[in-house]
């Protein structure tokens, strides 16, 4: 980085020594008409000392970058008019010994001044191309920390989206070992029963429904209607297993039918008012299914006819399936779902889970 700016700063010095003796040539040589050697020569030698006292402007304006402003303002002053003192003297002598001409020295002041417009001109452009440099620099350190923290944002990001596929995992998880428990329960029962054919349709339900489970992602979001699919393949099982001791009806409006959700949301759900209206009564029981639009909200209900009639207010206290749901709820959806226990119109528990409405590809509805 040093070596480049020792390299711009010469370049562009002696672009500016040549310009000054192209203008001073055209200025004076050709405008005094003054074309003799001796002429030209001072002036291109001029120029070259010039260069040459400028020299030590560049370490000198470095060294006193970092004082105080007043103070640097003083200083870049008296470097300015000591070395243009010094230039104007030494250009004058070379002309006194280039030409004919004496007597000068009453005229010194001439030869000042514009030495010291020149100079303190040199002094604005090295002010000019240092404060630019230090713009570009701290623009490319501002580039650099929003880079970095660009890059941090993305990998908290990343840690966040695995964290929170992990924990989806593992409530998902949770929830099939516990069904693939009943199931095989289940499916001995009827052997042992001597019902061979209702176990083996079972079993193929039940590979159905675990392939199913197996080839969604958690994290991922179906439509009503698919998870609506899932449930039916989950039913089929239970109905060989309860017969006619289970009814189920299944009203999913219109309207939300391509509505997303969490993929397997509804299952444990519909498993718990299996276990307390249809397992617990010895008539069996019915479920019902619903879902409907609410303002923007998207209500799905899973009510039973169970045989315990009060519903309790607290999902958290009623099994490890609604638990899971409201952790699974909470960690996609934060505060904008709920999930709420009631009394069903059937005559058991009712369960409302209410989330945002959103379409298939996860957008708001209705954008």
């Amino acid at each position: 980085m040093a070596r480049h700016s020792t390299r711009f700063f010469w370049l562009f010095n002696t672009i500016g020594w040549l310009g000054f003796a192209v203008v001073s040539f055209v200025s004076l040589n050709l405008w005094y008409n003054q074309p003799e050697v001796e002429y030209v020569a001072h002036n291109i030698l001029q120029s070259f000392l010039g260069m040459l006292v400028c020299w030590p402007m560049r370490p000198i304006l470095r060294s006193i970058w970092d004082t105080h402003l007043v103070m640097r303002l003083v200083l870049t002053v008296v470097v300015v008019l000591l070395l243009s003192l010094i230039w104007a003297a030494l250009r004058l002598v070379l002309f006194l010994l280039l030409t004919d001409e004496t007597g000068l020295w009453a005229d010194f002041g001439g030869w000042y001044f514009p030495s010291i417009f020149i100079f303190f001109c040199w002094t604005a452009l090295y002010y000019v191309v240092k404060f630019y440099q230090l713009f570009e620099e701290e623009h490319q350190r501002l580039l650099r920390v929003e880079s970095e923290q660009r890059e941090s944002a993305l990998l908290l990001v990343q840690a966040e989206s695995q964290a929170r596929d992990a924990q989806l995992k593992m409530l998902r998880y949770q929830i099939n070992p516990h069904f693939l428990f009943n199931t095989l329960n289940a499916v001995n029962s009827l052997i042992a029963a001597g019902q061979p054919d209702r176990a083996s349709e079972m079993v193929l339900q039940l590979s159905r429904f675990l392939r199913y489970s197996l080839e969604n992602d958690p994290a991922q979001q179906i439509t009503v209607g698919q998870e609506a699919g899932m449930l039916a393949l989950y039913l089929a099982i239970e109905k060989v297993r309860f017969a006619e001791r289970l009814t189920v009806t299944v009203a999913i409006d219109d309207d939300v039918a391509e509505c997303a959700i969490p993929s397997l949301i509804l299952q444990p759900l519909v498993e718990n008012s299996i276990k307390y209206a249809v397992a617990a009564s010895a008539d069996g029981g019915q479920i019902a299914i619903a879902a409907r639009r609410d303002g923007e909200q998207l209500v799905i209900s899973i009510g039973d006819s169970g045989s315990d009639a009060s519903a309790s207010g607290d999902a958290k206290g009623t099994g490890t399936g609604l638990r899971n749901i409201t952790e699974r709820l909470a960690t996609l959806y934060a505060e904008h779902a709920q999930l709420e226990v009631g009394l069903s119109p059937l005559g058991g528990r009712e369960v409302l889970v209410r989330l945002p409405l959103v379409n298939q590809e996860g957008l708001a509805d209705g954008q």
